[in-house]
């Protein structure tokens, strides 16, 4: 067993037999009874750690991108000063993609998760782009 293995908390990963989760600390499927190696554990609960982390971030820079918007309907209609969370978001949203793509496009795993965390990537770039060109119309006239 390398430090690796001991240095890591208990995490989970789909079972390489069946599919199914399980810990990363079991022995043996608690599905199928496949025995489990140590180190195929460590490396796919990291895996599914990462898979995980990059379908958050997905879902908040989406999520975030919706709220921009907000922040612009709230400037217009009732409280100058949503104005700018509107402004806040419209610099966060970009960096926050660009960071995303860094850290997670080389992820490769069949998660159906991934799938769906690459399309909400997508969604956000789709909902920031016409702020994009929203600011430059405004900026240009």
């Amino acid at each position: 067993m390398s430090s690796f293995t001991l240095s890591q908390g208990k995490g989970i990963l789909p079972c390489p037999s069946c599919g199914e989760m399980i810990y990363s600390d079991a022995e043996v499927c608690r599905f199928c009874s496949a025995p489990i190696d140590r180190e195929t554990a460590a490396h796919g609960a990291e895996l599914q750690k990462r898979v995980n982390d990059a379908c958050n971030e997905a879902k908040w820079v989406r999520n975030a991108a919706g709220v921009m918007w907000f922040f612009l309907l709230l400037r217009m209609l009732f409280f100058p000063l949503a104005g700018w969370g509107y402004i806040g978001l419209f610099f966060t949203i970009p960096v926050w993609l660009i960071l995303w793509k860094a850290r997670y496009s080389s992820l490769e795993t069949a998660d159906p998760d991934f799938k769906t965390a690459k399309r909400d990537w997508l969604v956000a770039l789709i909902i920031w782009l016409p702020a994009l060109a929203l600011t430059l119309v405004y900026f240009i006239s």
